[in-house]
């Protein structure tokens, strides 16, 4: 295509000095670089290196502007290393050989479901010998939370259980996802026990979460409770709303919603102020060192309260949670986490006291046996010590029975059911205690209509905010005056040096002047003096 030709008497845009354009067709000349160094021709044929060379107009600044010589490398060894592989003729069969026959890996599953279960088992790193022994034994370094996870969601479904029960060929042949499926089945509760193991190994991280909220929020209430301060605000505010109420209905009240708290920038003075403005002007007029009574709700409580050395103080310290902090605390979800706790306990308590049942009845019965042989024996010696038939039984009768296997699962979970009892218990103590603290707070306040505590805190989280906002308005508003003052003092003593330099100016000028005629008067001749 050779494009469109410019206009007549048009020749289109001049090339700029020093430059031709290349011929028409022509593909532009490649920059000319700085040749890099040869490397020798490699003693036998390799293997090709796949990659993309960088397209570069210039090397300078680059880092292949250093790379121009080659570094030493040991050429035969790579020529071994890397060499292209020899294709091998394949051999003519003959009549007489026969080819040995390689036993195939046998799939119990489906071809998608067989690689999700592999890439999963994968992960691990070990053996499916390994990997089952380490379930079967519960080994919580090797099953942490995210592991268990992903066991629970490769373990067999009812589908896969069954092919499993289908199959009576050698394991050994099996597919490693197939190998592991068929492991599996052989536990029984193989799901459930694992997702009360991943119950177990998360507990610990879910109740200090709950512990911390719950501590938090009662921090939040006994502080509100407890707070000489806050009080003696809202003190002021029942003084002031009754005062503007004077003579209606809502007048000489004993006390006042607080929700009113959030309300307080709503009315304006007829100069713009807010009434939490006048408050706050009114509390640095009379006690100064109230305005900062919000501090006390910055540093409420400290999730980890151990001892530090001094040198260590600083250094990944957790940052003490605030009101503010408190007020986003959703109780509803702690109180869901606790009763999810609860029912999660008992379901494992009872699946703990059912085995400890049948490893009972599995010991008694070992015992029952063993005596039963015993008896055996004993009757067999006395009635015919000769004879072959009671050699027979004898020897027979010396195998005693298999002991019961150790449960593994019961002695892993046992100790920790334990503590995790005790800890649930004590959360829900610390739960009551905190509605109790809510409840004892509603009653000083006056207040029935509001049910969680986060909506209590919300109200004063928001009032402190305000209050620090109108403390933050004042000093701005006095900085600005005490501006403004030594801007009209310094305007006032430049108007008063200017009129002293110019009073000044007036008088040394009047001075001249009058100096200057009596000068003139002695120095003139007189009249009388000329004509004697």
């Amino acid at each position: 295509m050779g494009g469109i030709p410019p206009p007549p008497g048009m020749g289109g845009i001049p090339p700029p000095p020093g430059m031709a354009l290349p011929a028409f067709g022509a593909l532009p000349a490649k920059p000319q670089l700085e040749p890099r160094e040869e490397l020798p021709k490699p003693s036998k044929p390799l293997k090709k290196l796949h990659w993309e060379p960088v397209e570069l107009d210039e090397l300078k600044d680059t880092l292949w502007e250093t790379t121009l010589k080659n570094l030493e490398f040991d050429m035969v060894d790579f020529d071994k290393l890397f060499q292209k592989a020899v294709r091998k003729k394949k051999k003519k069969k003959t009549p007489g050989s026969a080819k040995k026959s390689v036993p195939k890996s046998v799939s119990l599953l489906e071809s998608k479901r067989e690689v999700n279960i592999s890439i999963a088992l994968n992960a691990f790193k070990m053996t499916v010998e390994r990997l089952c022994d380490s379930i079967t034994h519960i080994e919580l370094h090797v099953l942490n939370p995210e592991r268990l996870i992903s066991l629970i969601k490769i373990l067999p479904n009812e589908e896969e259980e069954k092919a499993v029960g289908k199959f009576k060929g050698d394991p050994s042949q099996l597919t490693k996802p197939s190998l592991f499926q068929y492991e599996m089945c052989k536990i029984p509760h193989i799901r459930k026990r694992l997702e009360q193991v991943l119950f177990m190994s998360t507990l610990d991280s879910r109740t200090t979460v709950m512990r911390v909220n719950i501590k938090l929020v009662w921090h939040a209430l006994r502080a509100i409770l407890k707070n000489p301060n806050i009080h003696k605000i809202m003190h002021l505010v029942l003084t002031i709303g009754n005062y503007m109420n004077h003579g209606n209905r809502k007048g000489n009240a004993h006390g006042f919603h607080i929700s009113l708290l959030q309300k307080l920038n709503v009315t304006k003075s007829t100069t713009g102020l807010s009434l939490m403005d006048w408050l706050v002007n009114h509390l640095a007029r009379k006690d100064a060192k109230i305005l900062k009574f919000t501090s006390d709700f910055r540093k409420l409580y400290k999730p980890t309260e151990k001892k530090t050395k001094e040198k260590d103080v600083g250094i990944n310290e957790e940052p003490a949670l605030s009101l503010d902090d408190a007020a986003r605390v959703e109780t509803d979800v702690i109180l869901q986490g606790l009763s999810a706790l609860r029912g999660k306990l008992k379901e494992l308590g009872k699946d703990l006291k059912n085995m400890a049942k049948e490893e009972e009845k599995a010991k008694a019965e070992v015992m029952r046996r063993k005596s039963s042989l015993k008896r055996g024996q004993q009757n067999a010696t006395l009635s015919s010590p000769n004879s072959p038939t009671s050699a027979r039984t004898s020897a027979t009768s010396t195998r005693e029975p298999s002991p019961v296997p150790t449960n593994h699962f019961y002695k892993a979970m046992v100790s920790q059911f334990i503590g995790a009892a005790k800890k649930s218990k004590k959360l829900d103590q610390m739960y009551n205690d905190m509605i109790k603290t809510f409840n004892r707070l509603k009653r000083f306040l006056g207040v029935k209509d509001i049910e969680k505590p986060e909506d209590l805190l919300e109200i004063f989280s928001e009032f402190l905010a305000a209050f620090d906002q109108a403390v933050y308005d004042l000093k701005a508003r006095e900085k600005k005056r005490q501006r403004d003052k030594r801007r009209a003092e310094t305007a006032n003593e430049r108007r008063a040096r200017k009129l002293e330099k110019t009073n000044a100016n007036r008088s040394s000028s009047r001075g001249r002047r009058q100096g200057s005629s009596l000068e003139k008067s002695m120095s003139s001749p007189n009249v009388h003096d000329l004509s004697q």
